[in-house]
Order: structure tokens, then sequence, then C-alpha cells
């Protein structure tokens, strides 16, 4: 059976809004400052979540997951 092909995952930012898209669709955003969801990531699409892993240098990792699952 072939592996399934993994959903492309990018960070997009307008400049004042960070969002998470997979394959094209918005599934979170960054909370906005001052919020009680600043420095999370805030669900736009049922099932997915979005947390922040680690840091390498001065870049941010994120996991990506659907219905539980991590995508990647």
């Amino acid at each position: 059976m072939p592996r399934a092909k993994s959903p492309r995952c990018e960070i997009v930012s307008d400049g004042s809004i960070v969002w998470v898209v997979v394959d094209g669709v918005k599934v979170a955003r960054r909370g906005y400052p001052g919020t009680p969801q600043a420095r999370t990531w805030v669900s736009l699409e049922p099932g997915w979540r979005v947390l922040d892993s680690s840091y390498e240098g001065k870049q941010l990792v994120i996991t990506v997951e659907y219905n539980g699952a991590r995508v990647q």
C-alpha cells in the first residue's frame, strides 16, 4: 500500500496576523497580544491543533495535529 502524501504545512503572515496553513486552508492563527490567547495558537477549523514544540536557535518549531494525529 503506498504511503499517504504528507500535507503541506506553512506559516503565513500579513504583517500583523500569523496563520498556520495546511494544503491552502488556514487551520490556526496566533492569538492576539493582550488577550488570553496571546502566545498560543487558536484553531480555526474543527479537528486541528497547533502547539509550540521547541526552538531551534531563534526559530520556533511547531507541532500540527489533526484529530489527535501528528501531521507535522
